[in-house]
């Protein structure tokens, strides 16, 4: 059975790096950050294209945030994405997650599918609700941390990860939400010509005028959201550097183990 998939996807800087708060405490430094797929979002697409490719199908990517997001968006073409939406939100920090659901769940409603799939949270932020709040949003049946998808005649069977290496399965009426767990599949990397061709393909752009308000603002919440303060944790000790040969090493360290009370004899 084909289906309408969606894949909704984040860009964020690259964890690798190391962060700075930039001046007024609201966000970090930017200037010098270099971006990536958000990771779990990956699995989210893997997952939708192979599902297309098993039943048929078209592979939606759409993502909120600025104009540098284009070059996720032709990372998605070029591993088997039919099409790429961005919504030009220029948050570029994007930290209230209720208003960037809202604002991903209008594009969404402009978009013919039968599937949405979000990646089970944002290795930046962490919230682990877009999906949630998109889903609620949207009337759809919601289920997070999965790790199998399977169509079933009209509608699909999905496996949720639980504790303690347990599943859980559901069946879900189409059409529905999926939020992805990591480690779901293994994302394929995408090839030089289908990178060259996503070079070429365009990517639809989505203004506030599109769906019907006359900027972001418009699009109301039942809260207010500001950003009071950013910055490092607080250190909560030091870390105790033990020299010496590998033998006074061990010693020192059994030492201090047993003082500590992590070793009862």
């Amino acid at each position: 059975m084909p289906l309408n998939f969606v894949v909704a996807l984040k860009q964020i800087p690259n964890p690798d790096l190391q962060f700075a708060v930039a001046p007024g405490g609201k966000d970090i430094k930017r200037e010098t950050l270099n971006y990536k797929t958000n990771g779990s979002d990956d699995y989210a697409l893997e997952a939708a294209v192979r599902l297309k490719e098993k039943h048929g199908g078209r592979v939606v990517a759409v993502t909120v945030g600025p104009k540098r997001a284009e070059s996720m968006l032709r990372e998605a073409l070029a591993k088997g994405a039919d099409e790429a939406v961005r919504v030009s939100y220029e948050d570029v920090g994007g930290y209230d997650v209720g208003k960037t659901a809202r604002v991903l769940a209008a594009a969404v409603k402009t978009i013919p599918h039968d599937l949405v799939l979000t990646g089970v949270q944002s290795d930046d932020l962490v919230d682990s609700a877009t999906g949630a709040l998109v889903a609620g949003i949207l009337g759809l049946p919601h289920v997070s941390v999965v790790t199998r998808i399977e169509v079933q005649g009209t509608g699909l069977e999905v496996w949720s990860e639980l504790e303690g290496g347990l599943s859980r399965r559901y069946a879900l009426a189409l059409p529905a939400l999926a939020s992805v767990q990591f480690g779901a599949n293994v994302p394929r990397y995408a090839p030089l010509p289908a990178i060259m061709k996503a070079s070429r393909q365009p990517i639809k752009e989505i203004a506030p005028a599109a769906l019907g308000v006359a900027n972001w603002d418009a699009i109301a919440t039942p809260y207010r959201f500001s950003v009071r303060r950013l910055s490092p944790p607080d250190a909560k000790g030091h870390a105790t550097m033990i020299q010496g040969s590998a033998d006074e090493q061990a010693k020192a360290l059994a030492k201090m183990l047993r003082e500590k009370g992590f070793v009862r004899r």
